[in-house]
């Protein structure tokens, strides 16, 4: 009698040991709640739709999304605290592997630059030379990219206040906010703005234009380059191998929805804004010229490899500091 309750014991015992490992693996691989984080403007837009639809990408998960200012967003990945961040590419090439024991992998390009050059008459790149651009994000993504447009077109600048013969002089601001005030004041005559800014430079005085648009000014093939990528945490990617392929088979029709919806898409945006943030989005600037030159489409990882390393070696050309080299570990 005792062997026959000692084999009982024994056996209850062996499955439940079975029973929570299999449970605390589970746990590990999978989350009940995943949380996105995206800074404001164009990568915010490209999620519009399924912050509104609270889009779970069949997972079966509940999907938190958070929308922070671009200077925050390194921030968030630096302490490894979203499943999912959406990200400018230099940055993400510098901190993807901040949290070792689970980097994050490359899944997509999602934004592929809004960039113009904006001011009152026609222009061509070289009638830049003795000018003063308004420029914002200086050794950031615009300034980088804007560099790597000139150089790659022999054209010298400099930072300065005035004009310089034969050379770009490049004013730097803060952001849109205080260079849009300076055009519309004749402070400045021409700036390099990102989209719904430019736009919304447009909408208060008739007279400015897109003059130079960067993207088809980098490539004039593809009139594009490699701006907001989709950053996901390895464990994330193993325990939901759907997520990938279905978000990114998505991308499509939430940037249609936006368009038809403007009112419903900055009110999602909007809604998931931390706290203090000034929104960046209204239905007033997001008419659909503005979702056309913020170029949202998934680009997935493997067909934008090269087009990503290109970006990165370009900018690291100008700045070594302003982005890391990428290896294969980059790559989802």
């Amino acid at each position: 009698m005792k062997k026959l309750i000692s084999l009982i014991l024994s056996v209850v015992s062996a499955f439940t040991v079975f029973a929570f490992s299999a449970c605390g693996s589970k746990g590990e691989s999978e989350k009940t709640t995943l949380i996105v984080y995206t800074p404001d403007g164009a990568p915010a837009l490209s999620v519009a739709k399924f912050i509104n639809d609270k889009e779970d990408f069949g997972t079966g998960a509940g999907i938190a999304y958070n929308v922070v200012a671009a200077s925050n967003i390194g921030q968030v990945m630096q302490q490894g605290k979203g499943d999912i961040i959406i990200m400018p590419v230099n940055a993400a090439s510098k901190l993807y592997a901040a949290n070792a024991s689970d980097p994050y992998k490359m899944a997509a390009v999602i934004t592929h630059g809004n960039l113009y050059v904006m001011s009152k008459e026609d222009l061509t790149l070289n009638d830049l030379k003795g000018k003063v651009v308004g420029v914002i994000g200086q050794g950031n993504v615009p300034d980088l990219t804007f560099k790597a447009v000139l150089e790659a077109a022999d054209i010298e600048y400099e930072p300065s206040d005035g004009a310089i013969d034969g050379k770009v002089a490049l004013k730097y601001f803060a952001d849109a906010s205080e260079l849009i005030p300076a055009l519309k004041t004749g402070a400045m005559s021409i700036g390099l703005l990102p989209e719904p800014a430019a736009n919304k430079l447009t909408g208060m005085d008739g007279a400015f234009k897109y003059s130079l648009d960067l993207q088809e000014l980098y490539d004039a093939e593809t009139k594009s380059y490699p701006q907001a990528v989709v950053m996901i945490k390895r464990s994330v990617i193993t325990a939901y191998p759907e997520l990938v392929a279905n978000f990114g088979g998505k991308v499509a029709d939430a940037v249609s929805w936006v368009k038809e919806n403007p009112t419903k898409a900055a009110e999602a945006v909007n809604g998931a804004l931390a706290e203090g943030l000034t929104p960046s989005l209204s239905a007033a600037n997001l008419n659909v010229t503005v979702v056309d030159n913020c170029k949202i489409f998934w680009q997935s990882a493997t067909d934008a490899k090269t087009a990503v390393t290109d970006y990165i070696n370009k900018i690291r050309g100008i700045n070594g500091k302003a982005a890391n080299a990428v290896t294969d570990a980059f790559f989802a």
